[in-house]
């Protein structure tokens, strides 16, 4: 679309007269430049016959029509012939196109060369004066070299030997000589470099003839083209020079952007085949000039076209990222601007890639942005050269107009390979997914289903499906279709809603009715009116059935809930009655046996006094092991307060409590670094480490205990660690010591009841976390245990 909005905008806009016409001469479109040179309205145009516009009496226009008939394409000079009736030489340029029918029309460029012939005849008539005004006085002879160095074109008379006699100032800047230079010398001699023109035309022939010869050469030496007119007479030749290079690099441009156009219109056509040959085609249009697209992704530059640089600069370049000062292409796509550097060797844009371009021969380099519709900036348009240079008028028209037509063929060949991307990804999608896609013209009603999800999911022929009118109002249960169709209807009529979504029942090929989950896309026009729903059906029918199942299990789990916690009620008032009811006895025998002991100590011999402390010691470890069994109970039973809590203060509360302990045995305790605060039952946690590092105390070594205790936060919880330099543990018990009552030693060795573990463990699993060991006897201890972030869901 934004290529045909430049063409109209190219084709109103040209000075010159463009005609769009039949081969029989109807006139189907012309530009305001045609209703001016003709002096007819557009409309008045469109009413006439070309044939109205031009004299068809003349052989020229015979000719031409003849030529074009046969050649499909003409260039020449006809009379054309204006609304008043006046008459006036015509160029034309035409060309026989054809639509995307196959139908033939004329494109025809006119332009009034008027004063083209008018400004011949006066050098015709110049030139007759100036052979009169050789027999006047000198002073008629300067006069007249006065007005002739005031041409604009270049203009010098020699005498039939071609030796030079005038040359004027126009002629001195074209040929690159001074007049002094050249006066009374041989022409030939003094321009070596046109004795190949010598060669190729018969100038001898056509001066005896006394014809005037025309002819338009490129001049290497120059680097200009000319159109050339001589003039022979008897006693001298008068040259005419014309620079015509901008006006015909300016029609060889044009062509050039019409053929690349075509070319990039093309569906088949490579977008790096179409700038290759652009900016090859460029590059012979100014001489010694290297051309460069680089493509922009994400801020990287990536070669797109560079046909006429090596493969090593090439490489170099590669990926380089743009910024305020990394070379002329790098700059002018981070600053949005153009950048020109006339001297690489000497200016800082370059500070960091002068050796590359002095490898490659570089001196100079412009570069242009490449922007998009959107003022995006799509890549970038170099133009490089071998030594220092400034672009010229003539070269900056030609650069501005290839960067708009960059910006016309990239947005647009990019633009195509979006659509061909997205019908890709759209067909995979299709292929892949295991919904039943469909898209429906709401204004048409026509319904298309593809990929295989209608069959293999609900058992239909998606094409025949498509083909069958109402299919989907047939499927859906009739208790659904009301509210769903209602539904629907309410989200297409508002023009701010982009998503329509419902979930219903509908009858699979084998008369079962599946939950299904449909998602639509509403494509809108710029007035919020719906033009297309595209949507995703899916067969939800299992997770239907889980979650029915899921409620009934969470229903179940509750009910099991509500039984444990009444059960943890009970178990916590029976522990305790039975802690009290089984420690009253044990309170009466200890006494009974101390006062028995007081009362016959005189009478008690030795083994009865051993036997005394044995029931006492027994006695004394039943109570504890009471004790720890009711602590045991609470962790589970206890409901207590989930809090933010600082593990650094809780820990070093333990050490205080064991201070005097760690100072006996000149045991270290290391505390690492700790998560700030963590969500926790303080009480518990407090308990927890005491547990782990009375451990690491007791089961000590020979040596003076080593602790360390550190601490870290995961994405889900934290994990703290106790390790100690101990006796170790050997592996086949790493389980064993977080069962109840289970321990590893004698209680003549260490003391304890064999729970202390089992609550660290308790506590853990109600923190929603995990609790476990690394050891080797010998080589001391770790323990790991970990705290959800999330701990207080886990507590009864």
């Amino acid at each position: 679309m934004l290529a045909t909005s430049l063409y109209e905008s190219f084709f109103r806009s040209s000075l010159h007269a463009l005609i769009i016409a039949t081969p029989d001469g109807i006139i189907q479109e012309a530009n305001q430049a045609a209703s001016e040179m003709f002096g007819y309205t557009v409309d008045e145009l469109k009413n006439l016959g070309s044939t109205t516009l031009v004299d068809m009496e003349e052989p020229a226009f015979h000719q031409l029509m003849a030529e074009r008939a046969v050649n499909k394409t003409i260039k020449g000079v006809i009379t054309g012939i204006r609304k008043n009736g006046q008459r006036f030489p015509l160029k034309i340029s035409s060309v026989i196109i054809q639509d995307a029918g196959g139908n033939e029309f004329a494109s025809i460029i006119g332009a009034d060369i008027t004063d083209i012939f008018r400004q011949e005849e006066k050098l015709t008539q110049l030139l007759a004066d100036t052979q009169k005004l050789h027999q006047q006085e000198e002073d008629s002879r300067k006069l007249l070299e006065t007005v002739l160095d005031s041409v604009t074109d270049g203009f010098f008379i020699t005498d039939t030997g071609w030796n030079v006699v005038f040359f004027n100032k126009a002629a001195e800047q074209i040929m690159q000589k001074n007049a002094k230079e050249l006066i009374g010398k041989n022409l030939w001699e003094c321009f070596p470099d046109l004795v190949l023109l010598q060669q190729e035309v018969d100038f001898d022939t056509l001066v005896n003839q006394k014809r005037a010869i025309r002819f338009r050469e490129f001049f290497p030496r120059y680097k200009i083209w000319a159109d050339v007119s001589v003039f022979p007479s008897e006693k001298n030749y008068s040259v005419y020079i014309k620079d015509v290079t901008e006006v015909r690099n300016l029609r060889i441009l044009e062509k050039l952007e019409r053929e690349v156009l075509e070319m990039n219109a093309r569906p088949d056509s490579a977008l790096e085949n179409t700038l290759d040959f652009y900016l090859k085609q460029l590059e012979g249009l100014h001489t010694g000039m290297i051309c460069s697209v680089l493509r922009l992704k994400g801020n990287r530059l990536y070669n797109w076209s560079t046909p006429s640089l090596s493969d090593t600069f090439r490489s170099a370049i590669e990926g380089g990222e743009i910024g305020d000062r990394v070379g002329s292409c790098g700059t002018a796509a981070f600053r949005k601007e153009k950048v020109v550097v006339t001297d690489i060797e000497n200016d800082p844009l370059w500070a960091d890639f002068r050796e590359l371009a002095a490898q490659e021969g570089l001196r100079s380099c412009w570069s242009f942005p490449i922007m998009d519709s959107h003022n995006q900036v799509m890549g970038t348009f170099a133009i490089y050269y071998k030594k220092p240079k400034s672009p010229t008028k003539e070269e900056e028209s030609t650069l501005e107009r290839a960067k708009n037509l960059l910006m016309i063929i990239l947005e647009n060949k990019l633009a195509m390979e979006a659509v061909k991307s997205s019908n890709r990804n759209y067909d995979m999608v299709a292929l892949a997914t295991n919904d039943a896609i469909w898209d429906w013209d709401i204004e048409t009603g026509e319904v298309t289903r593809t990929g295989q999800g209608l069959q293999i999911f609900f058992g239909y022929d998606p094409k025949k499906a498509s083909e069958e009118k109402d299919f989907w109002n047939k499927r859906v249960h009739p208790d659904d279709l009301g509210a769903l169709l209602a539904n629907r209807a309410v989200v297409i009529a508002d023009p701010t809603r982009l998503y329509w979504e419902d979930e219903y029942r509908f009858q699979k090929s084998d008369g079962k009715y599946a939950y299904v989950f449909d998602r639509g896309y509403i494509i809108r026009d710029e007035k919020g009116k719906a033009l297309r729903l595209l949507g995703a059906t899916r067969d939800i029918t299992e997770r239907k059935e889980s979650e029915a199942l899921l409620l009934e299990l969470n229903t179940r789990l509750k009910q099991r809930a509500d039984e444990l916690a009444a059960s943890n009620v009970e178990l916590e008032r029976f522990a305790y009655i039975a802690s009290h009811d089984m420690q009253e006895p044990l309170r009466m025998i200890t006494s009974f046996l101390q006062l028995f002991k007081k009362k016959y100590e005189d009478q008690i011999d030795e083994t009865a006094e051993q036997y005394i402390h044995f029931a006492m010691d027994g006695a004394d470890r039943m109570k504890k092991l009471i004790m720890d069994l009711l602590e045991y109970s609470r962790v589970g039973s206890n409901k207590g307060n989930f809090e933010p809590v600082d593990p650094t203060l809780v820990v070093n509360e333990v050490i205080n409590v064991f201070m005097g302990r760690i100072e006996e045995m000149k045991a270290t305790v290391k505390v690492g670094e700790l998560p700030a605060t963590i969500t926790a039952n303080r009480i518990q946690l407090f308990q927890l480490f005491q547990n782990l590092v009375g451990n690491a105390l007791k089961y000590h070594s020979g040596e003076s205990p080593l602790i360390e205790i550190n601490g870290t936060e995961e994405d889900s919880h934290y994990l703290f660690s106790v390790k100690d330099n101990g006796i170790g543990i050997k592996p086949i018990f790493f389980e064993k010591i977080f069962v109840l009552f289970q321990r590893l030693h004698h209680k003549n060795e260490y003391s304890g009841t064999g729970i202390g573990l089992s609550v660290c463990k308790k506590i853990v699993e109600r923190h929603g976390g995990k609790i476990w060991v690394t050891s080797e006897p010998g080589h001391g201890s770790c323990f790991y245990f970990t705290i959800s972030k999330s701990a207080e869901d886990y507590r009864l």
